[in-house]
C-alpha cells in the first residue's frame, strides 16, 4: 500500500470517525508512537428505555391493556435490536488491532507488548485493512414482528461493516515469520502516517 507523507504528529482527537497518533522522542534513539484510534458507531443502550415508553404510548392510544402490551412490545424490539447491533460491532470489532503506542529505533521496534524484535529481522512493514476481505453474511427470516426485526438487523449488518471499514486501517511488522501489529484501528491517512513514519526510522526502501 503506497503511503503518504506524514507530519511528526498529530493532534489528539475525540470524535468517533476520526484517529490521531503523536511521535516523540524518547531519548536513546528511540521514538514513541502513541496512536488515538477511531472508535466508530456505537450501540444506542437508551434504546432501551425509550423502547417501552413509545410502544406504551402508541398501545395507550387504543387502551390501558393495549399500552401494557405495547410497552412489552417495545421493550422486545429495543432489546433485539441493541443485543443485534452488539454482536454485529462484535463480530467486525474483533478483526481490528486496537490503537495504543509502541516505540522504535534504528535498531528494533518495541510491540505493544513490550517485546523487542531487532530491526535486521524485519522482513517488511505493511499498512493493509483489517476487513478487506472480509465476507459480510446477513440473514433474515420469518414473518410479523420476528420478520421485521431480522430484516432490520440485516441491514444494520451491513450497515456497521460499511461504517467501520474506513477505520480499520493497520500498521504491522512482517518478522520471524509472523505478523504482528503495531497499531490498528486508525484511519486511512492516520495509518499511512504511521507506517511513513516507522518505515523512515527503520530505513527501509
Amino acid at each position: 500500500m503506497s503511503a503518504t507523507p506524514a507530519a511528526a504528529a498529530r493532534p489528539a482527537v475525540s470524535h468517533p470517525t476520526q484517529s490521531s497518533y503523536h511521535a516523540s522522542d524518547t531519548g536513546g534513539g528511540w521514538t514513541r508512537f502513541d496512536v488515538v484510534g477511531a472508535v466508530g458507531p456505537t450501540v444506542p443502550a437508551w434504546l432501551l428505555a425509550v423502547g417501552p415508553v413509545l410502544g406504551g404510548s402508541l398501545g395507550f392510544q387504543i387502551g390501558t391493556a393495549q399500552a401494557v402490551g405495547g410497552a412489552i412490545a417495545g421493550f422486545f424490539l429495543a432489546l433485539c435490536f441493541v443485543v443485534g447491533r452488539l454482536g454485529s460491532l462484535s463480530t467486525f470489532r474483533r478483526h481490528r488491532a486496537p490503537a495504543g503506542s509502541f516505540s522504535v529505533s534504528a535498531q528494533a521496534i518495541r510491540l505493544p507488548s513490550g517485546r523487542e524484535i531487532p530491526a535486521k529481522a524485519v522482513h517488511r512493514l505493511v499498512c493493509r485493512n483489517a476487513l478487506d476481505g472480509l465476507i459480510i453474511t446477513t440473514a433474515g427470516g420469518g414473518s410479523g414482528m420476528v420478520g421485521g426485526v431480522a430484516a432490520l438487523g440485516a441491514a444494520r449488518h451491513t450497515a456497521d461493516a460499511n461504517a467501520l471499514l474506513p477505520l480499520s486501517y493497520q500498521v504491522e511488522v512482517e518478522a520471524e515469520g509472523r505478523s504482528y501489529a503495531l497499531a490498528g484501528s486508525m484511519t486511512g491517512a492516520t495509518a499511512n502516517a504511521v507506517f511513513e513514519d516507522v518505515r523512515r526510522i527503520l530505513g527501509l526502501s
